[in-house]
């Protein structure tokens, strides 16, 4: 056995910190804090049980419903229970409701696909937008390098979904560095590429869509390699895009962390963010920046993608795994946790949290990208769903 002296053992963990950083700042996926024996989860130590990398599989768990303040049972029965519309995604994230004037679907992003999927309530799942996170024909320069399950993967595939007013598709190329729109007739409009200097978005991570159809997009460095952003790009933060021209809302340096999750409050007066394992809210001022800083909470199932529903109520997710989705009252208050199945069989499966969407007929159905599966499961309140309004 080889033997590493103190310097080197140092400079070894100096590096492995580093790449810890650099992978909960860079990833949209880095879902739990990466405390020691997380830390040595995450990297493949075969005596720690865990969801993804080398090791034993963690023990098999239900779902469970976390109440901690009595207020839960508002919004959610204590019996209700997720059902399972598909599996084999590897890692999703980007779920939206298309209402599509009938039973509708959902969309889901397959960040390993490179593929947006169109998911019916009887679990029939199609590609719907190909290519839709890269266009190029070669990805060595591009992508997050990270594991599903047992398997090494590259996240190319699109990051976030949505719709305009009209029901247009949205979505996230995060590795082409562009907002994009589906037409009616299945071509694409780049709807934001570029600032007004000429610098290029940096890779759009996550949006809300407002009624008036101005888009706010959470940027970091997820779509390159190694976080590694080239010259001529815009700065991470959080960018505005109204009647085509893009503005700066809010940068990474003054959120205080690197942008995830975005949602807007039902009133459309404040914006709730996650970065770094925190849940912030800023009020949207009359020219579209935001200000007057909130810190509403801190810790699990926050760092993801967030909705909220018509009470105001902020459901965020937890991230690469376990599945978590945090619901946080408009003033801080934690509600509960709603914990989603482990699942212990081989191949690993990942069942996580990365972004979850209100849809259903009466919009009282809860969506949840769950990296390998797409969950529906019933709740009592309505949420925001995006898409032509009443």
């Amino acid at each position: 056995m080889s033997r590493v002296a103190p310097a080197a053992t140092h400079r070894k963990g100096e590096v492995m910190k580093k790449r810890v950083i650099r992978l909960v700042a860079g990833s949209m996926l880095a879902g739990v804090l990466l405390l020691p024996g997380a830390a040595r989860a995450q990297f493949g130590d075969p005596g720690v049980p865990q969801m993804r990398g080398d090791g034993p599989p963690p023990a098999a768990a239900p779902f469970r419903i976390e109440k901690l303040d009595p207020a839960l049972d508002d919004l959610i029965a204590p019996d209700a229970r997720p059902v399972e519309l598909a599996r084999g995604f590897g890692i999703n994230e980007g779920v939206t409701w298309v209402p599509d004037g009938g039973d509708g679907f959902v969309l889901v992003s397959g960040l390993v696909d490179n593929v947006v999927y169109k998911v019916t309530l009887d679990g029939k799942v199609t590609a719907l937008i190909e290519k839709a996170g890269f266009s190029g024909e070669d990805p060595g320069n591009t992508g997050f390098q990270t594991r599903a399950g047992r398997s090494h993967v590259l996240l190319i595939g699109p990051s976030c979904t949505g719709l305009d007013s009209q029901g247009r598709i949205i979505w996230c190329a995060v590795n082409d560095n562009r907002l994009m729109r589906l037409e009616r007739d299945g071509t694409r409009t780049v709807i934001a590429d570029k600032g007004p200097d000429g610098k290029h978005l940096l890779s759009p991570n996550d949006i809300t869509v407002l009624r008036d159809d101005t888009i706010y997009v959470a940027t970091n460095q997820f779509g390159f390699r190694n976080g590694k952003v080239p010259e001529g790009f815009l700065e991470s933060g959080i960018w505005r895009v109204k009647d085509g021209t893009l503005s700066l809302a809010l940068s990474a340096k003054d959120l205080g962390g690197v942008p995830n999750g975005i949602t807007v409050s039902p009133d459309e007066k404040h914006m709730y963010l996650s970065a770094q394992f925190k849940l912030l809210r800023y009020d949207i001022q009359p020219d579209g920046t935001l200000a007057n800083r909130r810190e509403l909470g801190e810790g699990e199932g926050i760092i993801d993608g967030m909705k909220v529903d018509r009470l105001g109520n902020i459901y965020s997710t937890g991230g690469a795994g376990p599945g978590v989705v945090r619901i946080t009252a408009p003033d801080g208050r934690v509600l509960g946790l709603l914990r989603l199945p482990i699942d212990d069989s081989e191949p690993k499966r990942q069942i996580c949290a990365t972004n979850v969407a209100f849809g259903g007929k009466d919009d009282k159905t809860l969506f949840i990208a769950a990296c390998d599966a797409l969950y529906s499961l019933p709740m009592k309140v309505s949420g925001i769903a995006q898409g032509p309004r009443p």
